[in-house]
């Protein structure tokens, strides 16, 4: 019976990646899919299905299915790095970072509109690159791995196919944390055929695998007693797109001294590439940070409740007052303490803060594994955080796959739907649909979890640290 079962298995996931290959084919020959997003809410939605059958399926299959689950992995990547990237325009300012570095300039010095870079206004990348008044956002690893693809003389098809590359590099250091905690390999499928994560990635190019992939690479490290190996990783996660800075609490607690030595040594280094050349950052981090707001429900409603407040002029008020008894004649720092009294400024503020104080609740829980203080402290960031990008949610799915976290399967199943919206904002009804459901349902695992820890807190603590 079970041999049967095991032959069976493999036809069934062929079957399963033959109709999803066909889905991306439809979806790369499909032109631009931003003025057609029903036709890739409605792919994306098969494939989400397609996903979940062989989730099931490989889980009962032997090594010939999980074979096909991986060959497939790679084949629908390339489908879609070989596609137009028609939702998004990300890649083409990596395309021109790299070749502005490839050709020996500073990457955080001019935007691509400055008249000092006019002697690349010819590249064929150069017109389709939004917001092109701004200093790139990126970190120095990423543009690192910028400047090395376009001195090999790649362009957007080059830059996408090393992108899903790193992406299967997701995959594959999923699948090794998933043997370090004894979880069943299976759920590497939820990241493997995840359509958001092969379209956000191979499609679209964003670069978020090149961080994620790290940041689980320093988790497993953790999980097999490896310090050193897991602050390198940390560090140069914290570089490659900066995110994983909030898990610096809770990490730095679990690594020696001489550890957290090497993951400063390696934030420091790769810093320093640029840092002793020009700036260490872009200075269109901070605008980026400060400008966005998309598809968030958390966020605009802490900003509409300062709105009402409105505690501004108190604030200014008391800041005059202070400025009066201790200020000079540099009144930078009061006119940023100024500014910093508004209700968009505030409720960022308030963001941060809770975003730091959650990471550093987690931190200091005691038996915590490094797989879920992960999942918590990126996943906290993606829901509060004012821009909810489908490709963000990339930063938390494969931990919470491979923990069993499937709420984030959902978001990820629904967060696309926010191209329903075109160009424009996400309407508040299409927010809730997409944010609702999942936010409910880990918010439930969560009141499941404290009530099981209540009942019997030692054989809970057993049990995570072998999920």
């Amino acid at each position: 019976m079970a041999t049967n079962e095991g032959n069976r298995g493999p036809g069934t996931v062929v079957a399963a990646a033959a109709m999803s290959l066909a889905v991306y084919a439809a979806l790369a020959v499909s032109g631009d899919l931003r003025s057609r997003p029903a036709v890739y809410v409605v792919g994306h939605l098969v494939l989400v299905a397609l996903m979940l059958f062989v989730w099931k399926a490989t889980g009962r299959s032997g090594r010939r299915a999980w074979r096909v689950v991986l060959v497939s992995a790679a084949a629908f990547r390339l489908v879609m790095a070989t596609a137009p990237p028609t939702l998004s325009d990300d890649i083409y300012r990596y395309v021109w970072d790299g070749s502005v570095q490839a050709a020996g300039h500073h990457p955080y010095r001019y935007a691509p509109a400055d008249p000092e870079r006019a002697e690349f206004r010819s590249l064929p990348v150069t017109a389709r690159i939004h917001d092109p008044e701004t200093v790139t956002s990126e970190a120095p690893l990423a543009e690192l791995c910028f400047a090395g693809l376009a001195a090999a003389k790649l362009g957007v098809t080059g830059f996408k196919l090393a992108i899903a590359l790193a992406d299967l590099g997701v995959v594959a250091a999923m699948i090794g944390l998933l043997n370090a905690y004894g979880a069943p390999r299976e759920r590497a499928v939820l990241y493997a055929w995840n359509p958001l994560a092969i379209v956000e990635t191979a499609g679209s190019g964003h670069i978020e695998p090149l961080g994620v992939a790290l940041v689980i690479l320093c988790v497993m490290a953790l999980t097999r007693g490896r310090p050193v190996a897991a602050a390198a990783a940390l560090g140069a996660a914290i570089q490659a797109k900066l995110v994983p800075v909030l898990l610096l609490p809770g990490f730095a607690r679990r690594l020696r001294t001489h550890a957290v030595l090497v993951l400063a040594v390696v934030v420091l280094a790769l810093g320093a590439v640029y840092a002793l050349r020009g700036p260490a950052l872009g200075a269109g981090l901070l605008p980026t940070v400060q400008r966005f707001e998309h598809g968030s429900i958390v966020y605009p409603a802490i900003e509409s409740l300062y709105e009402r407040l409105d505690p501004a002029p108190a604030l200014r008020g008391a800041i005059a007052w202070a400025q009066s008894r201790w200020g000079s004649a540099d009144t930078r720092v009061w006119d940023a303490l100024n500014r910093m009294a508004g209700p968009e400024e505030l409720a960022r503020l308030t963001v941060l803060a809770v975003l730091l104080g959650w990471a550093l609740a987690q931190s200091a829980r005691a038996r915590i594994t490094p797989l879920r203080e992960a999942r918590l402290v990126l996943g906290a960031a993606i829901l509060l955080a004012p821009a909810c990008h489908p490709w963000t949610v990339l930063w938390a799915l494969p931990l919470a796959a491979a923990e069993g976290a499937y709420a984030w399967v959902l978001l990820a199943a629904l967060v696309p739907l926010q191209y329903l919206a075109g160009e424009g904002d996400v309407p508040w009804p299409l927010r809730f649909a997409i944010l609702t459901p999942p936010i409910v349902w880990m918010a439930w695992d969560s009141i499941r979890s404290v009530r099981a820890a209540r009942a019997a807190p030692d054989a809970v603590g057993t049990r995570a640290a072998a999920v």
